[in-house]
């Protein structure tokens, strides 16, 4: 989801961070077992919008971590959040799980109605603007399918754009930032178990 208006999930979860994150980190540790005794392959879609979203150290401190809360001045800066977890996520599954090959990407700004909550005067500013720029859904999918179906073993735990690895931008992601993130979600995702 795309700036919906904040609130939280039955969890306690901001809606954008859990729907776009935490719910596929989720998912992913539900799989993992599948997952590693076939060598599978997870491709986390995420999206350029990570560059509006940085995460430090300090959100992640304390019981009740900042980064599952409403963190962002806006909605959009909320879902670049959510987008850097995603690509934090695909490069610390890795190391936690060797055998696996796992990749995050941009798929570009493509035409569809994920941004439905921002208002139809913004979706209208946009399709009217931007729609030159636009991909199709099928365009869209592009860089989605080559990860999922191309050896991208070279570049595990990389981000894809346009069907290339592409640098993440500096001071978005390290060891640090990955290996904590993992760290909370996985408390987070072990009160869900219990329950």
């Amino acid at each position: 989801v795309v700036a919906p208006p904040f609130e939280e999930t039955e969890q306690g979860i901001e809606a954008t961070t859990g729907i776009n994150y935490l719910g596929h980190f989720f998912l992913t540790h539900l799989l993992k077992d599948l997952l590693i005794s076939v060598k599978g392959r997870v491709v986390v879609v995420a999206s350029d919008a990570y560059a509006s979203g940085r995460i430090t150290l300090d959100m992640m401190e304390g019981e009740n971590p900042a980064i599952f809360k409403p963190v962002a001045k806006s909605g959009f800066q909320q879902y670049g959040f959510s987008n850097t977890c995603r690509v934090l996520f695909a490069k610390e599954l890795i190391d936690q799980y060797p055998d696996l090959t796992c990749v995050s990407l941009h798929p570009g700004v493509v035409k569809t109605n994920l941004a439905r909550s921002m208002g139809s005067c913004f979706q209208c500013i946009i399709g009217k603007c931007f729609a030159p720029c636009l991909k199709s859904p099928d365009e869209g999918a592009v860089t989605t399918l080559h990860c999922a179906t191309t050896d991208v073993s070279a570049g595990n735990g990389m981000y894809y754009k346009e069907s290339k690895i592409q640098a993440v931008k500096d001071g978005f992601v390290s060891k640090e930032l990955q290996k904590k993130l993992w760290e909370v979600s996985m408390v987070v995702v072990e009160k869900f178990m219990s329950k």
